[in-house]
């Protein structure tokens, strides 16, 4: 089972590093065999932070004990019991497009998946080639795999531009999932003369056996994918992207669903869209922000389901409501739970019925509301200021237990890692 999340981190460098706050910085790994928590209730104190550069703003994926990091220019791997690098891979002229996507809340992570009896971390990227002479620059997109054990490159796949569009730095290369044998990548294009900046996107099949491009379709900016559908936004022409979602102000961006097969339209929403911002909930279940009629009028927000574009089955619309509000954090436990937090309340769903488990809000007498930090396989890890650490019972919301071990946003059986990078050993 592999989580992700998306960090900004800071730390020290040069000499005995240390992070700003005093902890340590290890570049060595642990030798010491690591046990397994499945789900972990206790983390060692103190905490060890990753050594990664100064600033980078990172997106990073955890699996077993290795964590893959990812950042602007590079994609390194560290071992989360002792925080040492194991590899780092760099490419002269690489953009992986985490800064873009922070920039407009699309965050994702590297893609960590098996293939063909080996470990491989998937990332999509954007070569720039400066020109010599009176040749122009040239920026084009790939589809890269990286061999998990080592950092060294396995395969790397062109993305073909579309006819009279560009890529460039804005345009945030993003593999969007994997399902069989099928990466899907999308990323946002601009005209090709490049003046009018992002104005549409991209969406690709790619074949992880044969390492080409199995679909493409052109005005489609993918965001999720799940059960053999992947959601995203048909765009019109003019189309643009601000620091929250997709918009055209003569309207026709269409909410829609498409196989992960051969990518034909599986669904596709009637209504004419304004704007959207479509946000993954966990389990197949997504939230919508849309804007009807014009882009300035109030957005509304819906939980759908992917697999038809319509309301989860089960759900009511004071239900749903619930998880589709703006502001909210969501959080799949990768098994049977999703948990949606905001100021004020945090509540769960059965990811298969749809029933609300449970809910705690500030009406509640005998209860604070846990800010939500993640979930994983049966807890809710969350926090109480003044009361520190708190997990919850994913199922039926009453308390577990308390930890003092950070803001564990990112959680498997070995550790927890902070919004920091700073990696919490699992003890119990």
């Amino acid at each position: 089972m592999t989580a992700a999340l998306t960090l900004v981190t800071g730390c020290s460098s040069g000499g005995s590093p240390s992070a700003g706050d005093g902890r340590p910085v290890r570049e060595e790994a642990s030798a010491s065999p690591p046990k397994a928590y499945d789900p972990p209730l206790r983390f060692g104190e103190g905490g060890v932070r990753l050594a990664v550069e100064d600033d980078d703003r990172t997106e990073v994926a955890l699996r077993g004990t290795t964590a893959y990091v990812l950042t602007d220019t590079a994609l390194a791997a560290y071992d989360i019991r002792g925080g040492g690098r194991q590899w780092t891979l760099r490419d002269h002229g690489m953009s992986t497009g985490v800064e873009e996507r922070a920039r407009v809340w699309e965050t994702t992570a590297p893609t960590v998946t098996e293939q063909g009896g080996r470990t491989l971390v998937l990332f999509a990227l954007q070569k720039d080639q400066q020109g010599e002479g009176t040749a122009k620059d040239v920026s084009t997109s790939h589809l890269r795999a990286v061999d998990a054990a080592d950092g060294k490159e396995a395969w790397t796949a062109t993305l073909p531009t579309p006819k009279g569009m560009s890529v460039g730095y804005s345009s945030s290369p993003t593999v969007v999932g994997v399902e069989g044998d099928t990466a899907v990548v999308t990323l946002r294009t601009s005209s090709e003369d490049g003046s009018d900046g992002v104005t549409s996107a991209v969406t690709y099949g790619v074949n992880l056996a044969t390492h080409h491009v199995d679909w493409q379709a052109d005005g489609f900016g993918a965001r999720m994918l799940y059960g053999g559908v992947v959601v995203g936004a048909q765009l019109p022409e003019g189309a643009e992207i601000d620091s929250e979602r997709w918009f055209a102000d003569e309207g026709g961006i269409a909410l829609t669903g498409r196989s992960v097969k051969d990518g034909a339209v599986s669904w596709k929403d009637p209504r004419n869209l304004f704007g959207l911002k479509i946000e993954t909930v966990g389990a197949g279940l997504f939230s919508a922000r849309i804007n009807l009629e014009f882009k300035e009028n109030p957005p509304g927000h819906e939980l759908l389901d992917s697999a038809a574009g319509r309301r989860p089955a089960g759900m009511t619309a004071d239900s749903a409501a619930a998880f589709s509000f703006a502001g909210r954090s969501c959080s799949y436990d990768e098994r049977s739970v999703i948990v949606c937090g905001v100021d004020g309340q945090l509540a769960a769903l059965d990811a298969r019925t749809h029933k609300v488990l449970w809910a705690i809000t500030e009406d509640d007498p005998s209860r604070e509301v846990p800010s939500l930090y993640t979930a994983w396989h049966g807890v809710v890890y969350g926090g109480v200021a003044g009361h520190g650490g708190v997990l919850l019972d994913a199922t039926t919301g009453k308390d577990r237990a308390t930890f003092d071990a950070g803001r564990p946003v990112v959680v498997n059986e070995y550790g927890g890692l902070d919004t920091d990078l700073t990696v919490y050993p699992a003890t119990g």
